[in-house]
């Protein structure tokens, strides 16, 4: 219940404090303003508890200092890597401080579920059995869960956001330009050097996972890219982005596998795009 009354004043008070800040006109106003809540989120989650409901406050004040001059590409670096700093830093303050270690919890929860599920006792013993063989490998990937969740929360924010202000008129559609959203074209190679690591060196060194966790937020970060062709692709046809929609749910309807291929999809065109610029092209 705590939490989601933290979602729903989150939510509201973002689009809230978004408006605000395009309204002043004042960016040092905004980065304080950012600063400030960021270091009370960092601050109410290390001694209380952790406020996601800030994380949307934060996000939306970044989406009022850009949407001044609105990038999509400025507003999702910008937010998520803010995001992602005070998620991390909650976390390592928690385990060097408290000792408390947030994987620890999450397994416990998942042996919780697993045991009140109506599965026989050899299903049971057997995910039990999974759970702890991945156990090391969710320690590992906890910068990329926190990079993924803060990709989450910036759409999430930038969808509902963006509606208002396109509402309001302070925006139009057309200054999304989310279909322009192209990475710098040196972090292929970053790409490819981190999974070249992740395959030659031993899997319990400090390198690999770093390299690891490095190849998984690329990974991401590519997928987006390539949405964002398809995007571009659709603007250009003059077609409806609900079928763009339309097909991604039907595609989620019809498996996992069916979905993992049109995310690998995804994600090639946005790797490729280094070689192609596949937006010139259409």
């Amino acid at each position: 219940m705590e939490l989601l009354l933290h979602f729903i004043l989150g939510t509201a008070l973002s689009v809230v404090i978004a408006m605000l800040v395009y309204r002043l006109q004042s960016p040092w106003g905004a980065i304080a303003l950012i600063i400030i809540a960021t270091a009370s989120y960092i601050g109410l989650s290390y001694l209380i508890n952790e406020m996601i409901g800030i994380q949307f406050i934060i996000a939306g004040a970044i989406f009022g200092y850009t949407a001044q001059r609105f990038s999509f590409q400025k507003y999702f670096v910008f937010s998520v890597l803010v995001l992602w700093f005070s998620l991390l830093v909650v976390y390592y303050l928690q385990y060097y401080l408290k000792g408390i270690v947030v994987v620890e919890d999450n397994r416990t929860m998942i042996q919780q579920m697993i045991e009140g599920s109506s599965l026989d006792a050899a299903e049971k013993l057997v995910m039990m059995q999974q759970l702890e063989n991945f156990m090391p490998t969710m320690r590992v990937l906890v910068p990329f869960s926190y990079f993924f969740s803060s990709i989450v929360i910036s759409l999430f924010i930038y969808v509902l956001v963006y509606a208002f202000f396109i509402r309001f008129k302070f925006l139009t559609i057309s200054d999304s330009k989310f279909a322009f959203f192209r990475i710098n074209e040196w972090v292929v190679f970053l790409l490819i050097v981190s999974w070249a690591t992740v395959l030659l060196s031993s899997n319990d060194s400090i390198i690999w996972a770093i390299a690891f966790n490095v190849g998984l937020i690329l990974c991401v970060v590519y997928t987006i890219q390539g949405l964002s062709i398809v995007s571009f692709y659709f603007e250009k046809k003059q077609w409806p982005k609900l079928y763009g929609l339309v097909l991604l749910f039907v595609g989620m309807l019809l498996g996992f596998q069916v979905l993992f291929f049109i995310i690998t999809m995804l994600m090639g065109l946005g790797i490729i795009d280094f070689w192609m610029n596949f937006r010139k092209i259409v």
